[in-house]
């Protein structure tokens, strides 16, 4: 299960004295913790990798604000912490691929031309392996073609 080998992973960080990989992940173990305590069962690997696509967003987004700060030293760290929690998601698609998924929703689809059902469908056979954001500009471009 993810959530073990991120334990590990600090098990292993801990001993190469690695801080910031360590207290990234501690936080990571603490946000599944909490989510595990509200839903009141064990993750499963999927929810690990939305709880971490979260956490990816928020740095995302926190990386933004400190560029308009001029907070440079803060981004930096803010990208380091991107960076230990990207470890654990899947490969993400090649834009490509990710195309040719956007091609079979819309398929499948017909007429109907709804922007959010058809992000939704194709987040759905993406499990994780995209970018939100990057779905939608795709499916945008498409329904403007």
């Amino acid at each position: 299960m993810l959530k073990n080998d991120i334990q590990n992973t600090v098990n292993n960080y801990l001993k190469a004295r690695k801080t910031l990989e360590v207290k990234v992940l501690r936080f990571i173990l603490s946000e599944i913790k909490y989510a595990e305590i509200e839903k009141q069962k064990e993750l499963t690997d999927t929810e690990v990798i939305s709880l971490l696509q979260k956490e990816i967003k928020k740095r995302r987004e926190a990386i933004e604000m400190f560029k308009k700060g001029n907070r440079s030293d803060l981004v930096t760290d803010e990208k380091a912490q991107m960076a230990v929690i990207m470890k654990f998601l899947p490969k993400a698609l090649s834009k490509e691929e990710l195309e040719k998924i956007v091609d079979e929703v819309f398929s499948t689809l017909g007429e109907e031309k709804n922007m959010g059902k058809i992000i939704g469908l194709v987040m759905a056979k993406v499990k994780g392996k995209a970018d939100g954001s990057v779905v939608a500009s795709l499916v945008r471009q498409k329904l403007q073609e």
